[in-house]
């Protein structure tokens, strides 16, 4: 009965908050790095367009036409030049921001589990979106439809985790069917981001065919376990695939080992390969890392934040 005891649904007073409100205040502080190609609103939300108006801050002018707003005319200018020039600036806009979390088999596996790290980043990147103004939606599994959003509003962050809260494993993720979904309630393209172990069947050549770039971004957070990178097996084993139940029976000697950890530096390279041929970013990080002191910092450097 180990299945049932794997996916056994806790009491709810022993699920520990997704976060404390110290930690929230200081993600406020940072930002969601959005490309300035993505179209969004305009004027909602803090992140940088290409699009220029009329401003009053600026870096560059175009001449005046009738019917501008004079509040916008560089007097300056017309001193030196005796010409009417209107300044224009970036405008700032609201970017939808789409997280898919992966809920399958595999994401339940070892300790600490994955799925637990992935609702509390689904989690800290919705709220600072919320808290930016930014649109936010959060598919998750194999479900047709949003765990939560599409929304905006730092107000309805609650929401946002008790809705991550309640998520439960489920068989598989039907990846192509979450992506697609984003791309319909948002044909004009946004920031979308996956998190998952990368175990289900093509995730990148999926997300490069639903949402393709420039007019989406997309930014891949690959959770990796230690067990995984140097497993700490030995002897005859029978080794089961949390996805799909297939056995296979193995000797785990030194020779093994060595052919198992050239596969899987294979296989991490590849994906790295194939997130930078489609455009994608793509960081790798490990379950056992601290959200606080070690992840977030890292997605910094990786310019995942700012």
């Amino acid at each position: 009965m180990w299945f049932a005891t794997i996916f056994r649904r806790k009491p709810a007073t022993t699920e520990p908050p997704l976060f404390d409100e110290a930690f929230l205040r200081r993600l406020e502080r940072l930002s969601l790095q959005a490309q300035r190609t993505l179209r969004g609103t305009p004027i909602v939300g803090q992140h940088p367009s290409r699009q220029q108006m009329p401003a009053t801050i600026f870096n560059d002018h175009r001449p005046y036409v009738h019917g501008d707003d004079p509040r916008y005319l560089d007097w300056h200018a017309y001193a030196r030049q005796e010409h009417l020039l209107v300044r224009l600036g970036e405008i700032e806009q609201e970017v939808a921001v789409s997280v898919i979390v992966d809920t399958s088999r595999s994401m339940v596996t070892g300790e600490p589990a994955r799925l637990r790290l992935a609702l509390r980043l689904a989690g800290a990147i919705g709220y600072l979106a919320l808290a930016h103004g930014d649109q936010v939606t959060v598919m998750a599994g194999a479900q047709a439809t949003p765990i939560f959003g599409p929304a905006r509003g730092k107000a309805l962050a609650v929401s946002l985790f008790r809705n991550l809260r309640a998520i439960e494993p489920e068989g598989h993720t039907d990846l192509a069917q979450a992506a697609q979904q984003v791309a319909q309630r948002r044909p004009q393209g946004g920031l979308a981001l996956l998190i998952s172990d990368l175990l289900t069947p093509a995730p990148i050549e999926t997300l490069a065919q639903r949402l393709p770039a420039p007019r989406w971004q997309v930014m891949v957070l690959h959770l990796l376990s230690q067990a995984e990178i140097e497993p700490d097996l030995h002897g005859p084993l029978e080794l089961v695939d949390s996805e799909t139940g297939e056995r296979l029976a193995l000797d785990l000697d030194d020779e093994t080992h060595a052919a198992y950890r050239a596969a899987a530096q294979a296989w991490r390279a590849a994906i790295t390969q194939r997130c930078a041929s489609h455009g994608m970013a793509y960081a790798p990080v490990m379950v056992d890392w601290p959200l606080e002191r070690q992840i977030i910092p890292f997605l910094r450097l990786r310019r995942f934040l700012g």
